[in-house]
C-alpha cells in the first residue's frame, strides 16, 4: 500500500475518500474546535479554518460531493510521500474451525524524495516537566538540570521551550515563548532546588497549559516528564489529561529515575499519547535519554500517527508493540496511538492477531480495517488520513513456508520482553512456580544471546521471588527495560 498527502477536501478534514457523512461531520467539528481563530492564536489558524469550512460545505452536501469527486485527480488515493507496507508471518490463513495466530509487522516511513525535501530540523514546542521533590535532590536533579541546560543551548530561533517544576505544588520556571534570552534561561534552570513531595498531575497540567498556548501542527508538540517517585491519588486525573493531550496531538514522554516510581502508571500515561516511558538508574542514563528523545523530536517526518481500527467478531487483536523508533507496548483500544515517523528509517509496529475460525466460502479474509491518521508539519494542510486494511487469502491446504526473516528476528527479541511481562503477571496472580519457570527460561535465552549482565540480574531475582513472593523494584525495572532495550537498533526493517 502506498499513501500520501494531496491538497483536497478530504485531506483538509483528515478523512478518507470513502468517509461517511457522520465521519465527515465529526471530523469537521473536531477540526473547527482546533483551528477556530477564537481558540487558536496561530497566525495560520484563520486560513486553515476557512479551508476546513470550504471542504465541509461541499462534502456534507451529497450532490456537491458527487460533483466534486468527479473532478478529483485519478491519483487521489496514491500520492507518494508516505510509504506503508505490511509483512505477514504467513502468506495465507488455513481454513480451520479452531483458533490460529498470525503476526503482522507494519512499517511506515517517509518516501525518500519527501524526506530529502523536508527541512532538516522540525521546530519544537517542548515543555520539560521536572520533579523537584526531596528525593530528587543531589546527583539526580543536578544531572537533569545539566541536560536541560544542554537543550537550551541547542535551541533554534523558531523553537518554543517551557520548563515546569513540581513537588507538592507546580511552578512555571520558564514560560513558553520563542527566542528567549539564553543567559536568563540558564539562570532560571540553575536556581531549581528540591523540596516537598510528589504530585505529578499538578506539574503535568501546568506543562499542558504551557504547550497549548502555542499549539500548532507546524510544530512537534511534546511534554517530557521526569520523576523519581510515585504520585498518590491523582493518577486518574493525570491519565484523563493525557487523553485530552492526545486528542490535541500532544505527545507525552516519561523518564523514571531510580527504582521507586510507578512504571505501570507512567507507561499508561505516555503510551496513551503515542509517547514512551524509559528508565534511568545512572546519570549517564539520564543524559542518554535526553539526547535520544531530543534527537527523535527534532527529526520526525510526521507526528501523532494513529490507527483507528475495526476487526471482525472472529478476530481478536491480542498484542501491539512498537519496535522503532523507540520501543514500547501500545494499549489496545479502538484507536492505536503509534507514535512518530522518523525522517529516516521507519515507524515499525508488530501486531498479534488470533483468528477464532475461518469460513470456507471466503477467498480473502479481513483481519483489520482501519483509518491511518497523522500530522505532517511540512504539508500545507498538515492533517492526513488514509484507509488501511490487513487481509490474507484463505486456503484449505497452503504450502508450508518459513516466515520472513525480519519478522522472525523481531519476534525473537520481543519474546524476551514478553517473558518478563508474563512473569510479572504470574507473580501478581500468585503463580510463583510459573513465574520462576519463565524467568529461568529468560535467563537461559539471555545467556545464549550474550547478555550476561542482564541474565545475572534475572538469576539473582529468582531467590528474591522465593523469599518475598515478589520482585525487587530495582531488579524488576532493570529486567523490564533491559529486555526492551534489546529491541532498539537491532532490526533491519524497511518498506
Amino acid at each position: 500500500m502506498v499513501t500520501g498527502y494531496l491538497d483536497n477536501y478530504y485531506a483538509r478534514l483528515g478523512v478518507p475518500h470513502t468517509a461517511t457523512q457522520e465521519e465527515i461531520r465529526n471530523a469537521f467539528h473536531a477540526a473547527a474546535r482546533k483551528f477556530h481563530p477564537d481558540a487558536n492564536k496561530d497566525t495560520r489558524a484563520t486560513e486553515i479554518f476557512l479551508q476546513i469550512q470550504e471542504a465541509y460545505e461541499t462534502l456534507s452536501n451529497p450532490a456537491k460531493r458527487i460533483a466534486y469527486d468527479e473532478i478529483l485527480p485519478k491519483d487521489i488515493k496514491t500520492p507518494s510521500n508516505v510509504l506503508v507496507n505490511t509483512i505477514y508471518s504467513r502468506e495465507s490463513l488455513t481454513v480451520l474451525e479452531h483458533p490460529q495466530l498470525l503476526y503482522v509487522m507494519l512499517n511506515i516511513m517517509a518516501a525518500p524524495k519527501a524526506a530529502e525535501e523536508m527541512p532538516r530540523r522540525q521546530p519544537m514546542n517542548l515543555c520539560l516537566v521536572i520533579d523537584t521533590s526531596n528525593s530528587m535532590s543531589g546527583p539526580w536533579l543536578n544531572t537533569v538540570k545539566e541536560t536541560a541546560l544542554n537543550i537550551v543551548q541547542s535551541l533554534k530561533s523558531g523553537d518554543i521551550l517551557s520548563v515546569v517544576t513540581f513537588n507538592d505544588r507546580a511552578e512555571v520556571i520558564i514560560p513558553a515563548s520563542r527566542n528567549q534570552n539564553l543567559n536568563i534561561l540558564e539562570a532560571r534552570i540553575s536556581l531549581i532546588n528540591a523540596r516537598g513531595g510528589t504530585e505529578i498531575f499538578q506539574g503535568l497540567e501546568m506543562g499542558y497549559n504551557e504547550i497549548i498556548q502555542n499549539l500548532s501542527p507546524d510544530y512537534a508538540n511534546h511534554i517530557i516528564l521526569i520523576t523519581d517517585g510515585r504520585t498518590y491519588g491523582d493518577e486518574e486525573d493525570a491519565l484523563k489529561l493525557a487523553e485530552i493531550a492526545s486528542d490535541q496531538s500532544i505527545t507525552i514522554h516519561a523518564l523514571g529515575i531510580g527504582s521507586e516510581w510507578n512504571d505501570e502508571f507512567l507507561e499508561d500515561l505516555a503510551s496513551s499519547t503515542g509517547g514512551s516511558c524509559e528508565y534511568a538508574y545512572t546519570s549517564d542514563g539520564i543524559r542518554s535519554f535526553f539526547q535520544r528523545k531530543f534527537g527523535h523530536i527534532q527529526n520526525s517526518f510526521a507526528n501523532n500517527v494513529s490507527l483507528s481500527i475495526k476487526t471482525p467478531e472472529s478476530v481478536t487483536l491480542n498484542y501491539v508493540f512498537r519496535l522503532t523508533p523507540d520501543s514500547t507496548s501500545i494499549p489496545i483500544s479502538d484507536t492505536l496511538f503509534l507514535g512518530d515517523i522518523p525522517r529516516v528509517k521507519s515507524l515499525s509496529v508488530v501486531l498479534e492477531f488470533q483468528v477464532k475460525n475461518t469460513p470456507r466460502q471466503k477467498a480473502e479474509f479481513v483481519l483489520l480495517d482501519g483509518i491511518l491518521n497523522m500530522v505532517m508539519p511540512t504539508a500545507s494542510i498538515p492533517n492526513f488520513s488514509s484507509r488501511l486494511t490487513f487481509s490474507r487469502k484463505l486456503e484449505e491446504n497452503p504450502l508450508p513456508a518459513p516466515p520472513p526473516r525480519v519478522l522472525v528476528e523481531a519476534l525473537s527479541r520481543l519474546s524476551l520482553y514478553r517473558l518478563q511481562e508474563m512473569a510479572r503477571e504470574d507473580i501478581k496472580e500468585g503463580n510463583l512456580d510459573k513465574a520462576t519457570s519463565r524467568l529461568k527460561n529468560l535467563a537461559t535465552q539471555l545467556l545464549t544471546s550474550g547478555e550476561t549482565a542482564l541474565a545475572h540480574t534475572v538469576m539473582l531475582e529468582l531467590d528474591q521471588i522465593r523469599s518475598s513472593q515478589q520482585m525487587g523494584p530495582d531488579a524488576e525495572k532493570r529486567i523490564k527495560y533491559g529486555t526492551r532495550a534489546l529491541l532498539v537498533g537491532n532490526l533491519d526493517q524497511g518498506p
